[in-house]
């Protein structure tokens, strides 16, 4: 990953999230593991899904989060990845073909293990019934992506899911947002974030 790939906001300051040199990335085994920003046009704009972490979770317990999780060896690749996390959190069905990269990025080793976390946008059109996985996710929500970033008081949001929706709400259609996208994922910081584990 260069600087270029990394720093598509160029007025913005280094991440402390991301993990700039590979060979650290290396040496910290980093876990594969997906993430999928589930999007929808509305009236007002992009609305996103979060479903809400379990309090007893080690790490950003009641935090809203984007369904995923880590590679299963039995995975074919990073994309079934994030197909079978939507299943199993909240019961949808999903198609590798529909995914699109959002971010790709190393998490903190401040926030728990390193992770090489690939967030991909996947429109959904109409209606998403749910069966939510009670052992894994405490609730759900659709919400305006600006509305999400105004309410980072009340709605608590790692920074990297709040990067992502920042990255979303910059567009105001999905299929701008997926357009985008087919030239490359968009690795936007996110500054009025106040989380530590940035």
């Amino acid at each position: 990953m260069n600087k270029e790939e990394v720093d598509k906001n160029e007025n913005s300051p280094e991440p402390s999230q991301t993990i700039r040199n590979p060979q650290s990335a290396i040496c910290n085994s980093p876990i594969p593991a997906a993430a999928v920003a589930l999007v929808r046009d509305t009236a007002q704009g992009i609305e996103v899904y979060l479903n809400k972490r379990p309090a007893h979770f080690r790490y950003y317990p009641g935090a809203f989060v984007f369904p995923g999780g880590r590679v299963d060896e039995t995975d074919g690749d990073i994309q079934v990845t994030a197909c079978r996390e939507v299943r199993e959190e909240i019961g949808v069905e999903i198609h590798p073909e529909g995914l699109a990269l959002l971010r790709d990025i190393y998490t903190n080793p401040k926030a728990g293990p390193v992770y090489h976390m690939k967030t991909f946008a996947y429109e959904i059109i109409g209606e998403m019934p749910t069966v939510l996985n009670t052992e894994e996710v405490d609730g759900e929500i659709w919400i305006g992506a600006k509305e999400v970033l105004s309410l980072r008081e009340t709605i608590f949001t790692p920074y990297q899911v709040s990067a992502a929706i920042y990255t979303i709400s910059r567009f105001d259609k999905v299929l701008e947002l997926l357009a985008a996208l087919q030239h490359g994922h968009i690795n936007d910081q996110y500054l009025p974030h106040r989380d530590y584990w940035l």
